[in-house]
């Protein structure tokens, strides 16, 4: 007559081994893990972060060491036709001009700390050339000219009266780094947040699917005593059919149960990428012990380092960088130029040795903008910049009037759920007795079925109970911890 007892155990390893389906272990701990760093979603918050750092490491590489870049092209033929003149040659005629060379191009290019750009470039070139002349005589010849010729240029900018354009771009992308970090904290908090509750959903929908189980089968047997006192004339034919109908909602709920537990199983498999038909074998999260005065103190004197005001700060950093950007760019403006070059080569004409080839030359140019009209396109731009920092200044004002007070809130909704969960652990101990009172009394047929079930009912829906509160339990313990970076 243990029957009632172990029936919600029965049902679900006849289920499990009925379906054939390969069941798994899983702790709540290992879920998170599995979650954040084996998952394709985890593996895509981290490399978006990844990618900002990147970023930003070889801008600021570029700040101390040249940028290195090869050009050139290969070897090329080109055939050019044209009716004109000779010199010392009379009349004028089609003639035909062949070209056949290589060029290569190295490019080193630094931005400097002070924001000017300097760049070094090494050129070679190649020439093989086939075009019309006269020889002393007057007689139209197609001398082979080979050239070879290399060079090396130096060249600087700095500007002036507006931010340095790589310093800039630099500040950016560390401000895109650090955004990228916070963010990173923030979504992986989400994804956490999701797997406690896929994974404390799989657990509550167990519990109702026993519980409603359990109803069943309470139902069932009270249609049956009411269907004798039917027939005895106890009972009217009304509260018949009331039992009969609540058993027909209990089977209903029953089946209902018995879907959604498939459903929270299968998202749950779908969240960890884990085989969908596979069974989780889940089990009951610890809860932590209530925190120290003095980790409560910490939290609540760091609430100016939390993830939201410091992603705001970022954000504002760089939205009023943009903003002075844009507006230095409005006014005068200008930069210095300096270039300086030189080059060495050599010429044959027709197996004739031509003297060397040097070329030196250099620049220095101060070049000067002054927008007079636009249409108003960069007071626009301006403008669009500034109101952009402004709404960034109030994000981040906004961030840091609420950090405090939702540090607050967080640790008081965590104290008042440690202590709901310490409660409903003592009603579960009295519903486990009471439970366990009962089952004496129907081995030794002082009471019903249905009276067993109702107990069975009673400490089922205590831990329901328990299960509601401990999901806030875990959620607001997580909302604490995303709060910080550490």
């Amino acid at each position: 007559m243990k029957r009632v007892v172990v029936i919600c155990g029965m049902a679900i390893g006849s289920l499990l081994t009925a379906a054939g389906l390969q069941s798994r272990d899983l702790t709540l701990d290992q879920a998170l893990d599995l979650a954040v760093n084996r998952t394709a979603r985890g593996s895509v918050i981290r490399g978006n972060l990844e990618v900002a750092e990147q970023n930003y490491f070889a801008k600021r590489v570029n700040f101390y060491v040249p940028e290195i870049k090869l050009e050139g092209s290969l070897p090329s033929y080109s055939e050019d036709k044209s009716y004109r003149g000779v010199f010392g040659f009379k009349g004028r005629g089609l003639y035909t001009s062949t070209d056949f060379g290589l060029t290569s191009d190295i490019s080193l290019k630094q931005s400097l700390i002070f924001g000017g750009d300097f760049t070094v470039r090494a050129n070679l070139t190649k020439r093989d050339e086939k075009y019309p002349d006269s020889d002393t005589l007057g007689n139209l010849i197609y001398p082979i000219s080979y050239t070879k010729q290399g060079s090396f240029s130096f060249s600087y900018a700095q500007p002036l009266l507006k931010p340095s354009e790589s310093k800039y771009e630099l500040h950016n992308r560390r401000d895109d780094y650090e955004i990228a970090r916070f963010t990173r904290i923030e979504e992986e908090g989400k994804l956490r947040k999701e797997v406690i509750e896929a994974y404390v959903g799989v657990l509550q929908t167990e519990l109702r699917a026993d519980l409603a189980r359990v109803k069943f089968e309470s139902s069932r047997l009270k249609t049956a005593v009411d269907s004798a006192k039917l027939a005895d004339g106890v009972i009217a034919e009304e509260k018949f059919l009331e039992t009969s109908s609540l058993k027909l909602d209990n089977e209903l709920n029953h089946f209902d149960m018995e879907n959604q537990l498939a459903e929270k199983r299968r998202q749950m498999a779908i969240l960890l990428d884990l085989d969908a038909s596979d069974t989780l074998r889940l089990f009951m999260p610890e809860t932590l012990v209530v925190l120290g005065e003095a980790t409560r103190r910490s939290l609540q004197e760091n609430w100016s380092s939390t993830v939201s005001i410091r992603q705001a700060e970022y954000r504002y950093k760089k939205a009023k960088r943009a903003a002075d950007y844009a507006a230095s760019a409005h006014g005068l403006s200008g930069d210095l130029a300096a270039n300086y070059s030189f080059g060495r080569g050599k010429v044959d004409v027709d197996g004739t040795q031509l003297p060397d080839i040097n070329t030196n030359s250099w620049t220095v140019a101060l070049n000067f903008t002054f927008p007079i009209w636009d249409g108003g396109a960069s007071g626009a731009s301006v403008k669009a910049a500034r109101l952009a920092e402004e709404s960034s200044r109030l994000e981040f004002e906004k961030a840091q009037k609420a950090a405090k007070a939702e540090i607050e809130s967080l640790l008081n909704r965590l104290d008042v759920s440690h202590r709901k969960l310490a409660v409903i652990r003592q009603q579960i101990g009295l519903a486990q007795n009471k439970l366990d009172i009962a089952q004496k009394r129907f081995d030794n047929g002082e009471i019903s079925d249905i009276t067993l079930l109702d107990a069975q009912i009673f400490f089922l829906q205590t831990k329901d109970k328990y299960l509601d509160e401990l999901r806030n339990f875990l959620v607001t313990r997580l909302d604490l911890e995303s709060k910080f970076s550490g």
